[in-house]
């Protein structure tokens, strides 16, 4: 055996050691728990040995080099943070790849001529037996690595306890074998915050369009992937419509449908989907060996053919724990709370949701995982119609929720994101990609019909979530501008309006500090005399309108009678509420009165 290998990393002042074992590891023997359930094929044994010992011999920062048509087949190991992922060319994976491949093809080479072989040679030749000397030329070419998994398969262990209850109610519900509760070792490490390179999201890595099949709301604001318990009740609902389609595939292809046979072909259709596997079934049966084996298709590649044996050497390795692993404790920080359900009215914003039941954000966040990012950014809103979950109390959340329903409504303000062009997009083709309109693109951007854009150029995409504001109640029934009395009404005298000044920060703008203090632009430029082309400082103090600084027409009045009453210019009173001279207002109508006074 070589010696260690140690790289120092001295740009980083720290050394990181790369510990190669040049020779092969072997793979143990294991018996499993086949029954009339899941079939353990036995030419399929060595391939699930390989996967119990990434299960729980190797660790997340060994990188397993080894044959990906016979996983058994372990030619070394290397030390490394990041495991497999993340390699690039000339890295330790990168060279360890070549040093086999090279050794492998010298290995076939001296066997083919009857030549001398080194140890390291002698070593890998024991991996081959009685296996033909071109199977070690077609192993030169197929090193795979694989990152192992042990660390990660003791946390899911310690996690699955908390799942498991929900997991067994969802599988008896759709009279499905329990050991399917073993499937999310494989897919997630039962994390269910999992989000794969494929998109595939949650504890049973559900992809948005199949999500989307089984009845969850897979959207911007709303992903039920990432909510165990919903994901896991779809998940069952697959389940139930693989079996039941696999089934009568078999049959009316003339083959006797038998659990320990048809099972195999339910686990890998999780991976490659129902239809891929009735396609198999109708060229080789409900015969998993005959699949591995006579199968083909260009997307049946190696994870497919390893899910099925990964699948068995999870549910072995949980179900002997104890064994690999000593004792497991559950994960106490996990947990599936007790909640009441309620079904929003109309959409709101998770801040007011939080101040108004008094639940903190971080505690909305656990009992609504569901919810995405943007709506725990306060980017938008949580959507019309959505269950919020609220923590458990036998009173409920009645008068609570009341209470979030008397406030104005809030709205979602639209914004854009910047984009940065590359080579071969279009205009159109970048909205599509954020599912925006082409048209906004164009018009936000200042682009003709051709919207001819250069590679390197930054252009803004609309967006409908770049914040949160109260909505503002709109006029529906128009009066004329002045309301004629038809009752004698007393002339009561108007309220004093109240005030008060702001102090301008960095970043802000006269329309923003309006959004802020509930005004409109206009009106706050008109009562400081300022303009649109206005700069305005940090620092300077503005004027900004209190609560009460509002009149409510009556009837009888018009806009400039309204002004006078106030000592205002009409003009101005005109200018804060966007009216013009010839404008109606009515009755009821809450105006803005400015505080310049004549």
């Amino acid at each position: 055996m070589k010696l260690i290998t140690l790289l120092f990393s001295l740009s980083a002042l720290c050394w990181v050691p790369v510990v190669t074992a040049k020779v092969p590891n072997a793979v143990g023997d294991y018996k499993l728990d086949c029954n009339e359930t899941f079939s353990c094929p036995a030419s399929l044994m060595p391939r699930v040995a390989f996967w119990i010992e990434v299960f729980s011999r190797w660790d997340t920062n060994t990188a397993i080099f080894h044959d990906k048509n016979n996983p058994h087949r372990v030619f070394s190991t290397v030390k490394r943070k990041e495991g497999c992922r993340r390699s690039r060319k000339g890295d330790s994976i990168d060279r360890e790849r070549k040093r086999l491949k090279k050794t492998l093809s010298s290995l076939a080479t001296k066997l083919k001529g009857k030549r001398n072989l080194t140890r390291t040679e002698e070593s890998l030749r024991s991996l081959f037996q009685d296996a033909p000397i071109s199977s070690i030329s077609q192993a030169s070419e197929n090193i795979r690595c694989q990152s192992g998994n042990r660390n990660r398969m003791r946390t899911a262990l310690s996690q699955f306890m908390t799942y498991q209850p929900v997991i067994l109610d969802a599988l008896h519900g759709q009279s499905l074998t329990p050991e399917l509760q073993y499937l999310p070792f494989v897919e997630s490490a039962f994390d269910p915050k999992a989000l794969s390179h494929v998109g595939a999201a949650g504890l049973w890595q559900i992809m948005p369009s199949t999500g989307r099949t089984l009845g969850l709301t897979v959207n911007s604001r709303v992903d039920e992937r990432y909510d165990p318990r919903a994901a896991t009740y779809a998940a069952a609902k697959y389940f139930r419509n693989s079996v039941d389609n696999l089934s009568e595939t078999a049959f009316e292809n003339g083959f006797t449908v038998v659990n320990k046979d048809l099972n195999p072909f339910v686990i890998t259709s999780y991976n490659y989907g129902v239809r891929g596997m009735e396609r198999a079934i109708k060229q080789v049966g409900l015969d998993y060996e005959k699949l591995l084996k006579e199968y083909r298709s260009p997307s049946f590649q190696t994870a497919v053919k390893n899910f099925y044996a990964s699948f068995l050497a999870a549910r072995h390795v949980a179900k002997n724990s104890n064994r690999f692993f000593g004792e497991i404790k559950p994960d106490n920080s996990v947990s599936l709370h007790s909640y009441n359900t309620i079904a929003l009215k109309r959409a709101t914003s998770i801040k007011r949701l939080s101040k108004q039941t008094n639940v903190s954000i971080e505690r909305l966040k656990i009992f609504n995982p569901a919810l995405n990012k943007v709506v725990w950014k306060h980017k938008a809103l949580v959507p019309k119609g959505f269950k919020l979950k609220l923590p458990f109390t036998e009173e409920g959340w009645t008068t609570k929720m009341a209470s979030v329903y008397s406030l104005p409504a809030e709205k979602e303000e639209p914004g854009f994101v910047w984009h940065k062009v590359r080579r071969g997009q279009t205009a159109c083709g970048i909205a599509e990609k954020y599912r925006a309109s082409c048209r906004a693109l164009r018009r936000l951007n200042g682009l003709n019909r051709k919207a001819t854009i250069y590679v390197g150029k930054r252009i803004k995409v609309p967006t409908r979530t770049a914040g949160i504001s109260v909505a503002k109640s709109k006029a529906t029934d128009r009066a004329p501008a002045i309301i004629p009395n038809l009752q004698s009404t007393s002339s009561a005298p108007p309220k004093t309006v109240s005030m008060t000044r702001y102090r301008v920060k960095p970043g802000d703008s006269a329309c923003s500090i309006a959004r802020n203090f509930d005004m409109k632009c206009n009106e706050l430029l008109a009562i400081n005399g300022l303009t649109r082309q206005s700069v305005i400082r940090v620092g300077q103090r503005l004027s900004v309108s209190a609560s009460n600084s509002w009149h409510t027409v009556r009837r009888g009045q018009s806009a400039c009678q309204i002004a006078e009453s106030y000592r205002v210019k009409c003009s101005l009173l005109l200018d804060a509420n966007r009216l013009r001279r010839s404008d109606t207002i009515q009755v009821g109508q809450r105006l803005r009165v400015p505080t310049q006074r004549y």
